[in-house]
C-alpha cells in the first residue's frame, strides 16, 4: 500500500501591519506638522500684536508733545489770576489812641456823638456843625435805652439807642460815665458798659468806635465827685476797650491841670461843665487822635435827629 503523502494545507497569509503602521506614522507626522504650523502662526500673531502695541506706544509717546504743542498754539494757558488785595487791617493800639496827623473838621461829618449833657454842648456852642449828636442831660448807661432824650424833626422824642438805629455812621464817639462814677460800683459800671458796647457794635457794625475817658472835675465841685475815683474808672474803661477791641481816647489829659484836675477857671459855675474854650480844646484833641482805615465804609448821610434836654425825663443825674 502506497504511503499517502501528507496533504499540504494552504494557509492564507495574515494581513500585513506595515500599511497600518505607515498610516499611523503619517497621521502622527501630519499632526505634528499641523501643530508646528499652528505654533508658528500663533507666535507670529503674538509678535505682530506685540509689535503693534509697541508701535502704538511709540505713536502715543511721539504724539503727546505734538498735542501739547497744538494745545499750546491753539489754546494758550490763561495767565494766573491776580491775587486779591488784602483787606485793610484796622490799627491796634496797646493803650489809648496815640497822637496822629491833624484832621480837618470834615472828619466828623460821618460821626455820631453819644453822651450826656457835656455832649449836648457840641450843638449848643456850635463846635462841630457837620456831626450828629445823640445826647441828653442826665444820660447814663441805663437811661439811654429808655429816656426820650433825642428830639426829631416832627417834634417827637426817642431814646438815644433808637436814634442809633436810624443811620449808619463811620465813627461813633461815646462819652458816658459822668453820671455814674460817684454812686455806681466800678464792677457794675464796667458790666453795663460792656453790654452797651456790644449793642453799639450790633447797631453800627462798620463803624470805628471811640470810647472817651470820663472828664475830670474841679477840686471843689457841686457833685462831690473825686478825680481819683474818676481815674480808677478810666483805667477800667481802658482795659475794657482792649477786650472789646474798640478805641480808647484819653481826652481827660487835655483837660487836666498840673494837679490832675479840671482848672477852676474852666468851670466856675459847678466844677464840671465848661464853656466854648474847653470844647475847642476837646475837639482839638480829637482831631489829633484819630484812626485811619483805608477803604473804610462810606460816610453816613445826615439824620433827622438832634439832641436836646428831654422834657420831664425824671432823670436824677446832673450831667
Amino acid at each position: 500500500m502506497a504511503m499517502n503523502k501528507p496533504m499540504k494545507v494552504s494557509r492564507r497569509k495574515k494581513s500585513n501591519l506595515i500599511p497600518v503602521l505607515i498610516m499611523l506614522v503619517f497621521a502622527l507626522l501630519l499632526s505634528l506638522l499641523i501643530a508646528g504650523v499652528w505654533q508658528i502662526s500663533a507666535g507670529a500673531q503674538g509678535e505682530n500684536a506685540s509689535s503693534d502695541a509697541s508701535r502704538q506706544r511709540l505713536r502715543s509717546s511721539s504724539s503727546e508733545p505734538e498735542e501739547k504743542e497744538e494745545s499750546s498754539d491753539d489754546e494758550p494757558e490763561p495767565a494766573s489770576a491776580p491775587k486779591p488785595e488784602p483787606e485793610p487791617e484796622i490799627p491796634v493800639f496797646e493803650g489809648a489812641v496815640p497822637a496822629s496827623d491833624w484832621v480837618s473838621s470834615n472828619y466828623f461829618n460821618d460821626a455820631v456823638f453819644v453822651g450826656d449833657s457835656i455832649s449836648t454842648g457840641i450843638e449848643l456852642y456850635g463846635v462841630m456843625d457837620g456831626t450828629t449828636v445823640l445826647a441828653g442831660t442826665g444820660a447814663n448807661l441805663s437811661s439811654i435805652y429808655t429816656e426820650p432824650y433825642v428830639k426829631q424833626e416832627d417834634g417827637s422824642r426817642i431814646a438815644i439807642m433808637d436814634g442809633l438805629k436810624q443811620a449808619q455812621f463811620r465813627k461813633v464817639y461815646i462819652l458816658l460815665g459822668g453820671n455814674e462814677v460817684r454812686d455806681v460800683e466800678k464792677s457794675r459800671f464796667i458790666e453795663r458798659y460792656s453790654s452797651f458796647l456790644d449793642d453799639v457794635r450790633e447797631l453800627q457794625p462798620d463803624a470805628l468806635i471811640y470810647v472817651q475817658s470820663i472828664l475830670p472835675v474841679t477840686r471843689n465841685n457841686n457833685y462831690n465827685m473825686d478825680n481819683n475815683r474818676i481815674d480808677e474808672f478810666n483805667q477800667a474803661l481802658l482795659t475794657l476797650c482792649g477786650e472789646k477791641q474798640v478805641y480808647y481816647l484819653n481826652v481827660a489829659e487835655c483837660m487836666k491841670d498840673e494837679n490832675g484836675m479840671l482848672p477852676d477857671a474852666a468851670s466856675p459855675a459847678d466844677g464840671m461843665h465848661f464853656g466854648p474854650e474847653y470844647y475847642n480844646k476837646w475837639f482839638d484833641y480829637l482831631k489829633q487822635h484819630t484812626v485811619s482805615v483805608p477803604g473804610g465804609p462810606a460816610a453816613a448821610s445826615t439824620t433827622n435827629v438832634s439832641a436836646s434836654e428831654p422834657e420831664n425825663s425824671g432823670a436824677e443825674s446832673q450831667n
